[in-house]
């Protein structure tokens, strides 16, 4: 009788192993049908929209894919694949973002309750008059396609210039060196007082040029608006301004595209370290579980039209290797500059 209750109890666990077996396999080749479909939508557009198409062998990428997808162990490393593409363009300003991550950046209301908390969507504003005669303005990275918190910053930058503007200054900083990037077009709206107006830099392609400008409050990509502020946009009561641009390592992506549209302004010069390297642009594109491929399609170029390749040098170069916690060598390079004016 015993042996009996054994065998059926064996019987029993062998029957739940199969059926947890068979649903692991059935996960498994769901998850390897819908990276299937995720690596076609996303292989399809990089080849129709990378900057350096031309130079990828399109055919060889894909096979080597699917055999990789074929050989993943696990839903992971599945979906590592279609990173393990954009790896092989050697192109490290294009990227995979996540679904949940991707909805906090469009601000996508079909899947967040809320509005995320501000600080999750862009860093620190800071302002402060330096010396008395010397106006200070940090730029945060935006984080956000969201129109209302990207024409609150907007309106908060121009606001803030507005106020540090009261005396009629002449000397201004503009400190880019935690701006790690994201969207360039709020940061461009809220400057736009300091960049003047007109053209402040170009989309570079094969088969265009398309140029970066801020008129009256807006920021502009060709003929198209990007980021409007509330008003028409301040105009400072000093046209002709001396202005000091602080980049570092951390400077990357839009936050290198400021400092662009800065370099060859009159009377401007960039103190500090070499930027990042990622001057180049992104597109984004939504694909069908909601993560979003941000895609490099363009190179950048100077107000001049001068294209960059690679990281933004500083005109003013200013080492802080070996300054102390306390000690800022770039910010005090350029007031001391500032303040021989």
């Amino acid at each position: 009788m015993r042996m009996h209750t054994l065998l059926l109890v064996f019987c029993i666990l062998l029957t739940q192993v199969g059926i947890a077996s068979g649903t692991k396999d059935t996960a498994q080749l769901a998850c390897k049908e819908n990276v299937t479909r995720l690596l076609n939508e996303a292989l399809s557009i990089m080849q129709k929209n990378y900057y350096k198409r031309n130079s990828i062998s399109w055919d060889s990428l894909y096979t080597a894919a699917t055999t990789r997808l074929s050989a993943a162990g696990s839903c992971e490393e599945a979906y590592d694949v279609i990173n393990w593409c954009l790896s092989q363009l050697d192109e490290k300003h294009s990227y995979l973002m996540a679904a949940s991550r991707a909805a906090v950046y469009n601000y996508d209301t079909t899947l967040l309750c809320q509005r995320p908390p501000l600080q999750q969507l862009m860093g620190e504003i800071k302002a402060e008059m330096l010396d008395d005669s010397i106006a200070y303005l940090a730029i945060p990275w935006v984080s956000t396609t969201d129109e209302l918190v990207c024409t609150q910053l907007a309106d908060s930058l121009q606001y803030l210039i507005a106020q540090l503007d009261q005396r009629g200054i002449s000397r201004w900083i503009v400190d880019l060196r935690q701006n790690s990037g994201g969207n360039c077009w709020p940061m461009l709206a809220g400057i736009g007082p300091l960049l003047g107006e007109g053209v402040c830099g170009y989309f570079i392609s094969d088969a265009e040029r398309v140029a970066i400008s801020y008129r009256n409050g807006a920021a502009y990509q060709g003929r198209y608006i990007r980021c409007q502020a509330s008003n028409n946009g301040y105009r400072t009561k000093v046209e002709q301004k001396h202005i000091a641009v602080l980049t570092g390592a951390k400077t990357s992506s839009s936050g290198e595209l400021l400092a662009l549209a800065f370099k060859g302004k009159e009377q401007t010069y960039i103190y500090g370290e070499p930027t990042a390297g990622l001057t180049t642009a992104n597109a984004t594109y939504t694909l069908s579980n909601r993560s979003m491929l941000v895609l490099t399609i363009c190179r950048e170029a100077d107000r001049t039209g001068k294209i960059c390749y690679g990281r933004v040098m500083p005109d003013e170069p200013v080492s802080t290797a070996g300054a102390g916690r306390y000690e800022d060598p770039v910010k005090g390079a350029a007031v001391m500059w500032l303040q021989s004016l």
